[in-house]
C-alpha cells in the first residue's frame, strides 16, 4: 500500500510538472494576429528606423529585428524580416522596399505604434 501511495504521489507530481511547463510559448494559434516574437521585432524596427541611415546602422538593425522575427508565426513577419535583411545590405532603395515591407506586414497582424 505504500508503495502504491508513492507511487500514485510521483505520478501526481509529474502531471503537475506536465501542466505547469506545457507548450505555453505565447504564439498565438492564428497567424493573422501578431504574437510576442512579431511585437517585439516591430518594436525594435519602429524604435531603430529613423536612426538607421547608414549601411551599418540598417544591416544592425536588421540583424536586431531578425532575430526576433524568426520566432515568429504571424503572417509574413519572418519573410519579411529577411527581405529587410537583404535591403540592408544592398541600396538605400531596396532598404526602403524592404522596410515598407515589413513595416505593412507589423500593421496587418495588429501592430500598433
Amino acid at each position: 500500500m505504500n508503495r502504491t501511495a508513492t507511487a500514485a504521489g510521483l505520478l501526481a507530481a509529474a502531471l503537475a510538472l506536465t501542466a505547469c511547463s506545457g507548450t505555453a510559448d505565447n504564439k498565438p494559434t492564428d497567424p493573422k494576429k501578431l504574437d510576442d516574437a512579431a511585437s517585439l521585432a516591430c518594436d525594435d524596427f519602429a524604435h531603430g528606423y529613423k536612426a538607421a541611415q547608414t549601411q551599418s546602422a540598417r544591416i544592425d538593425l536588421a540583424n536586431k529585428v531578425n532575430k526576433w522575427a524568426q520566432q515568429s508565426i504571424a503572417n509574413n513577419i519572418a519573410d519579411n524580416a529577411t527581405a529587410l535583411a537583404r535591403g540592408s545590405e544592398a541600396s538605400a532603395g531596396a532598404w526602403k522596399i524592404g522596410a515598407d515591407a515589413f513595416a505593412q506586414s507589423c500593421l496587418d497582424a495588429g501592430w500598433k505604434a
